[in-house]
């Protein structure tokens, strides 16, 4: 049986890529890394089944011994800080996380050399502020980052280029735009916007809904279109590609709560707080997926309204619980 090793596995999409692979009936040996065991309450399994290891992906040495005694055949590297506004808060520490732990991890492999083939998560704020002209965006669009996640993802898809071409290591990269669906942190935009409309159905909140910069506009896709789609890079994937995962469709924030209010019946007041907007932000920013879908055959397939019932009955649930 083959192993996949998931870096950063406790998290939103590390819990939802194991279910997927259950759901899907892959054949795989699962192997998780992340700084504390999975405690997902969004996925129908207990994650005590899984053969997981506690360590953070600074410690070189501890890489090292996980990665040579598991030997996987496929590595997802998920581990992240994921936050573009927490980057601007720490912006060191988050440049230095991101980039260490991904060239921990492959330079690993390099050393072990047992041609596991490795998918690098990246983000759609490595193409910066764009211009209209510019919309939807492919892959060969110039990167132009403009904070400091975004400079530390393009730092960690350029190291996994050299080593694709440099060491011969078999690595694919993701731009992978905005991704919604339950058990998001509500520190993301979707995800707090739907606990809000929660808390206020419930008449925990006054019907006041607090956000950044509303009319900003975004490509959200479905976490289950997500990691369908890596899964599908990990099979197919190109050596040294890079692929957008992406709707094809722009949402203001704005729009977002318009749905959710008419959704729910639900009345709001927006009140836009200057300490949720960011410094430097892209107005609009809309993708292109003609590439992945071209070569394995991948497009999105969840509705936005079904995304975002999705994440409010999250919500709903775990505040009534």
């Amino acid at each position: 049986m083959k192993r996949i090793l998931i870096t950063g596995i406790s998290g939103f999409v590390g819990g939802h890529f194991v279910d997927y692979l259950k759901s899907a009936g892959k054949n795989l040996e699962i192997i998780g890394i992340s700084r504390h065991m999975p405690s997902w309450d969004f996925v129908g399994f207990e994650p005590d089944c899984l053969k997981h290891y506690e360590a953070d992906l600074n410690d070189l040495p501890r890489v090292k011994s996980i990665i040579e005694d598991t030997e996987p055949d496929y590595i997802l590297h998920l581990a992240a800080q994921s936050s573009v506004a927490e980057s601007w808060k720490t912006p060191v520490d988050s440049f230095m996380n991101n980039t260490n732990i991904f060239l921990n991890v492959i330079d690993t492999v390099r050393r072990i050399d047992n041609g596991a083939r490795v998918l690098s998560v990246g983000s759609s704020e490595q193409y910066g502020i764009v211009s209209e002209n510019d919309l939807p965006l492919s892959e060969t669009r110039k990167q132009s980052p403009e904070n400091p996640y975004a400079v530390a993802r393009v730092s960690q898809e350029l190291l996994a280029g050299i080593y694709a071409r440099g060491y011969g290591l078999d690595i694919c990269c993701t731009r992978s735009f905005n991704h919604c669906g339950p058990g998001q942190r509500d520190k993301f935009v979707v995800s707090s916007i739907a606990k809000q409309f929660a808390m206020i159905k419930k008449g925990l909140q006054e019907p006041i809904l607090h956000i950044g910069n509303g009319s900003i506009i975004r490509d959200f896709v479905d976490v289950h279109d997500v990691v369908s789609a890596y899964c599908l890079l990990l099979e197919k994937g190109k050596r040294g590609g890079v692929y957008n995962i992406c709707s094809g469709v722009g949402r203001s924030i704005l729009d977002i709560i318009n749905i959710l209010s008419e959704m729910y019946g639900t009345d709001v007041d927006v009140r836009q707080e200057s300490s949720q907007i960011r410094p430097i932000d892209n107005p609009r920013i809309v993708g292109d997926f003609r590439k992945i879908h071209d070569e394995t055959g991948w497009k999105p397939k969840v509705s936005f309204e079904d995304s975002l019932r999705s994440v409010y009955e999250y919500w709903d649930k775990r505040i009534s619980a």
